[in-house]
């Protein structure tokens, strides 16, 4: 009865068990590690060489030395092996050996891993975007923050008045490519400086029109995306390029630009987790090109007015040539100003 209680206890337990003898045959191997191996119903009395194990765990399991987690592949799974040798406690030379699979929690890892990668990178961009006053160069940073941590190319477009310093207009397609990376000289993509007019099927004209953030996981599935220029369409897939996401760049309620992320070399598409990661790097960039964008218009603005301020034309003075120029601050605007006044005698 103790034997068929111990024998219902090994097989019943979670983690796989097999104790392996001095010659290196298989004595015994409960169902888990049965399962977790997919060893074969007569492995027991084989030599563990012979039971189609992946190499560097057969290596362990014959090796006699102790181990303690160290992981393994077993056909898809990652176990963390434990061997212990069964001499110290009365038994036959031989090692008992312990399976758990790690696969689930090495996936979870993996995505712990992923998501403080995207908080580096969300304060990387806090850091690097917005270090100028300068509305293309901000684009460009977010351009630069984003490739290739998230995304193998970011292309981004702002409106023709948001680039002066003007209001935007309410929900407009019409846009210019201001800043581009991950760009190679046979891109298909249209180039930075072009004028783009976004039709209303593109993932593109329907974000901004929702203000949303829009996935097109597998762009060779997609169709709205095409209607843009069918011909560029196709060569953008035979580029390599097959997942996007496309962000308006919002601001105070205004949507002042798009960013679109594209993959190529990264063969896993863009999926939901990465909308609103895109989502929120778009956000922090929009802030930075809006503070841009209105410090370009107070500059002009106070430009014009200084400008203003100073003589239209010079009284002539027969004693005289006079030769002037207005050079403003390094800071775009000064507070000097220059006149000529004629005085009594040639003065």
């Amino acid at each position: 009865r103790m034997y068929q209680h111990h024998d219902a206890v090994l097989h019943a337990v979670r983690e796989g068990v097999l104790i392996v003898g001095e010659d290196g045959r298989l004595l015994l191997g409960n169902d888990e590690a049965r399962r977790l191996l997919g060893l074969p119903e007569d492995a027991e009395g084989r030599r563990v060489t012979d039971l189609g194990l992946d190499p560097r765990l057969v290596e362990l399991l014959v090796s006699g030395r102790a181990a303690s987690d160290e992981v393994r592949l077993a056909g898809e799974r990652l176990v963390a092996v434990n061997v212990r040798s069964t001499a110290p406690y009365g038994g036959p030379a031989g090692s008992a050996v312990t399976l758990r699979d790690s696969t689930e929690l090495r996936a979870l890892a993996g995505r712990a891993e992923a998501a403080r990668e995207r908080l580096r990178l969300l304060y990387d961009a806090g850091v690097k975007v917005g270090t100028t006053l300068d509305v293309a160069r901000t684009a460009e940073e977010l351009a630069e923050v984003a490739v290739p941590r998230f995304a193998d190319i970011v292309t981004v477009e702002l409106l023709e008045p948001v680039l002066r310093g003007g209001d935007a207009e309410d929900r407009t397609t019409e846009m210019r490519r201001t800043a581009a990376r991950g760009f190679t000289p046979d891109t298909p993509l249209y180039p930075v400086g072009e004028k783009i007019v976004y039709v209303s099927a593109t993932p593109q004209a329907r974000s901004i029109t929702s203000g949303e953030a829009l996935l097109e996981a597998d762009m060779r599935t997609a169709k709205g995306w095409r209607a843009q220029d069918p011909e560029r369409a196709a060569r953008i897939l035979e580029y390599g390029v097959h997942s996007l996401i496309s962000v308006p760049l919002r601001a105070r309620g205004v949507v002042l630009g798009l960013a679109d992320f594209w993959r190529r070399e990264t063969p896993e598409p863009f999926g939901p987790e990465d909308v609103s990661f895109a989502g929120e790097l778009a956000a922090r960039a929009a802030v930075a090109i809006d503070n841009a964008r209105r410090y370009t218009r107070e500059r002009a603005t106070a430009v014009t007015l200084q400008r203003s301020l100073l003589p239209q034309a010079l009284a002539g003075q027969s004693a005289l040539q006079v030769a002037h120029r207005y050079l403003p601050a390094q800071a775009g605007v000064g507070g000097d100003w220059f006149d000529v006044i004629p005085l009594p005698g040639a003065r």
